[in-house]
């Protein structure tokens, strides 16, 4: 009993430190200056350094409704900065005033909550890690019916002492103590206390910045940037209220990852200066139309959206997070980008840098972007891209890790008729095919350029020849410049004069057993496969794909082979010796190396062309005579005899 006696009276004593801590906490930072039995509007009321704001505050009839509806920080304006505010806007008095700009003035002087010195300080000092720091610097101000609340940002002591540069890039100027925006609060009148919140006197006017789209908007210097984001406006009808009425006002909105007209959307914008735009696309005019309005209006999405960023972040934020920096839709791929800020445009719902390099989104990262670049001169393509899935796979929109592609284009000199814009649904899909049959699967620079080989294709193999590409079936197009027109990190464009036939990968007419059996000097190949039962398998289209080595009558009979005499197994474990799963072009030399047969045993692959070889566990060596013969699931090479 004595025992708990003891731990009852140290609790005691430590309870006793603690509230005497705490109070005096207290009491340093939270000392009322007024009785609270008057609440905001009636404390500033009897000052009459305030009597203009009450004046407004009386005409627009809300003194009950910001006395008595709820709890703000109120950001008191004296006199002269209520005059000053709206002869700087340009009205001679403030009675010409529409009254929604009266009420947009007055709601954005008072914030929703209670905030003293001391929370606002201590708020930034607790935000610890990534954008937290920079969050703490926005709070939210009063809204009223259609006039949205806005953010605002204060910052604090602490602030400056540890981003005072990225006060000085978002205003170019220098600042310190408390401020609201670019406006000081007093030192001395501060934490006026009323019975509905507190009061913070104001030294100097507060700027209320504009939405982030009226922000660019009034900016020269980024007026192209502003073009493109004005193709994605759109408006929105309002909400429902409670009876189920709906707000019939239109409501500006954008079609991006982020709506910048809604001040509760907090984002950041990297936009590329007008000579910076410039100077990137002049290259690539002549391929449009000579003009920066003739560039896709694709390319102008993807490039807003590689340069907008969610939350707000300061220079300090980006510079800490490099390279880890990731916009709404894209990864930054711009080394540094802090350095690249020339200025800034504060707005009351995010930031926006000017910045003097221009960030790639990744379609003109890839290959992808030379046909919308080019659209002059494929314009075809371009229609295909917009009515089909032509695109597909050519850009990595997540990683800017984008495959290795070298793809075949038909300008449109050598497009022929129909147009694709004339063509249904049909001739779409089967012009998409042929197009795709000239994407490669490779980047033939990485390749030692274009060469004599075979190229993989989605649509089968395409053989490279004296300047000539030659499809399954034997039909040739050929390459109409030596030169690549557009070259990115995974690959180029080359152009073509025709179109390759696209190999039909479900086509069961075409697979390596059909190959086998309309080849009557493998009929006895045929006739083992039968008989193992494998045909089956070897007809299989989709998935599965087969290398065949397939003997000829003549080196089966030579080697003394009677198809005829083998039971089922003998049959099984004849053929096997030369199927080969998974589809291998041998005759360029690409491949060199172990290849394991259907029973599991290893084949050694050498060699090129004609003269490659293909040696089993017995050391027994064969060479086709006839090689590549494609079919829809696999490839057959004839061999000159048997293992």
């Amino acid at each position: 009993m004595k025992k708990n006696n003891r731990y009852l009276v140290a609790l005691c004593v430590f309870l006793t430190i603690f509230s005497i801590s705490c109070s005096k906490e207290f009491d340093e930072h939270y000392n009322p200056s007024n009785r609270i039995d008057k609440n905001i509007v009636q404390i500033l009321a009897e000052d009459q350094e305030f009597s203009e704001f009450v004046k407004l505050i009386d005409k627009l009839g809300l003194r009950k409704t910001l006395g008595e509806s709820a709890i703000y920080t109120c950001l008191a304006p004296k006199n002269d900065q209520v005059l000053e505010y709206f002869k700087n806007k340009g009205y001679a008095s403030i009675d010409v005033v529409p009254e929604i700009i009266l009420r947009q003035f007055v709601n954005s002087h008072f914030i929703n909550g209670m905030y003293y010195k001391y929370d606002i300080e201590k708020r930034y000092k607790d935000a610890v890690g990534g954008l937290n720091p920079t969050k703490a610097t926005y709070y939210t101000t009063r809204a009223e019916n259609l006039i949205p609340a806005k953010s605002i940002r204060i910052f604090t002591p602490s602030f400056f002492n540890l981003q005072q540069d990225d006060y000085k890039t978002l205003f170019n100027q220098a600042g310190g103590g408390f401020m609201v925006e670019t406006a000081k609060i007093s030192d001395t009148k501060y934490d006026i206390d009323a019975s509905n919140g507190v009061i913070h006197v104001l030294e100097t006017s507060l700027t209320i910045q504009p939405r982030m789209d009226l922000a660019i908007a009034a900016d020269p210097q980024i007026s192209i940037f502003n073009s493109w984001l004005n193709a994605h406006v759109t408006y929105v009808l309002g909400p429902k209220d409670e009876f189920g009425r709906v707000d019939t006002t239109l409501y500006k909105s954008y079609s991006l990852s982020r709506n910048i007209a809604s001040e509760s959307v907090l984002s950041t914008f990297f936009a590329p200066t007008n000579e910076v735009v410039m100077s990137y696309f002049q290259p690539y005019l002549p391929d449009l139309y000579n003009t920066i309005d003739s560039l896709p209006k694709i390319i102008k999405t993807e490039i807003l959206r590689a340069t907008l960023l969610g939350d707000t972040w300061y220079k300090s934020d980006i510079v800490r997070n490099n390279p880890e920096l990731r916009t709404t839709t894209y990864p930054q791929i711009i080394g540094k980008i802090g350095p690249t800020i020339v200025g800034s445009v504060p707005a009351s719902n995010g930031i926006i840098y000017k910045v003097n390099k221009f960030i790639e989104p990744p379609k003109l990262h890839s290959v992808e972007g030379g046909v919308y670049m080019k659209k002059r001169i494929y314009g075809q393509w371009n229609v295909m891209f917009e009515k089909t899935t032509l695109e597909d796979g050519l850009t990595d929109g997540l990683l800017y890790q984008h495959s290795d592609k070298t793809i075949l284009v038909q300008p449109d000199a050598s497009w022929g008729f129909p147009l694709a814009e004339d063509m249904d649904v049909d001739a779409l899909a089967l012009r998409m095919q042929q197009c795709r049959t000239g994407i490669l699967n490779i980047d033939v620079r990485k390749d030692g350029g274009l060469r004599r080989r075979y190229y993989p294709t989605e649509f089968g193999y395409i053989l490279f020849e004296n300047g000539k590409f030659i499809d399954y079936t034997g039909k040739s197009v050929s390459l109409l410049k030596t030169q690549s027109t557009w070259e990115r990190i995974n690959g180029s464009i080359f152009e073509i004069d025709g179109f390759l036939t696209p190999m039909n990968k479900l086509d069961l007419t075409r697979t390596v057993y059909a190959l086998v059996e309309k080849d009557t000097q493998l009929s006895l190949f045929k006739d083992a496969l039968i008989k193992s039962g494998l045909t089956g398998e070897l007809n299989l289209t989709g998935f599965f794909t087969y290398t065949i080595l397939a003997p000829p009558n003549t080196a089966i009979q030579a080697a003394g082979i009677s198809v005829p005499a083998m039971t089922a197994d003998q049959a099984k474990t004849f053929v096997s010796k030369y199927i080969i799963p998974n589809r291998y072009v041998f005759t360029d030399g690409v491949f060199q190396g172990n290849v394991p047969d259907k029973a599991g045993n290893f084949i050694t692959i050498a060699g090129a062309w004609e003269n490659f070889k293909a040696t089993n566990v017995s050391g027994k060596t064969v060479s086709p005579t006839t090689a590549n013969l494609q079919g829809s699931n696999g490839v057959v090479h004839k061999i000159n005899q048997v293992f």
